[in-house]
C-alpha cells in the first residue's frame, strides 16, 4: 500500500458533497445540514480524526485494482 500525501484533516465544500476527509486514506465525515447537529460535529471532529488508523481504514474500504 503506498500512499500519496500526509495525514491531515482537510476541510472541502463543494456543489454535491461537503466535511471533513484525511488526505491520506480518505477517511470522512459529511458536513450536517442541521444546525445542531453541525455544532455537535464541531466538538468531535478532530478527537475523531485522531482516533482514526489510516492503513486499517485503507484495509476495509479500499479495492485492489
Amino acid at each position: 500500500m503506498e500512499w500519496e500525501h500526509d495525514r491531515r484533516l482537510v476541510l472541502f465544500i463543494g456543489p454535491e458533497w461537503a466535511g471533513w476527509f484525511c488526505a491520506r486514506c480518505c477517511w470522512s465525515r459529511r458536513q450536517p445540514t442541521n444546525l445542531k447537529e453541525n455544532e455537535t460535529l464541531a466538538k468531535t471532529i478532530t478527537r475523531d480524526f485522531e482516533a482514526h488508523d489510516c492503513e486499517q481504514f485503507a484495509r476495509e474500504n479500499w479495492k485492489s485494482a
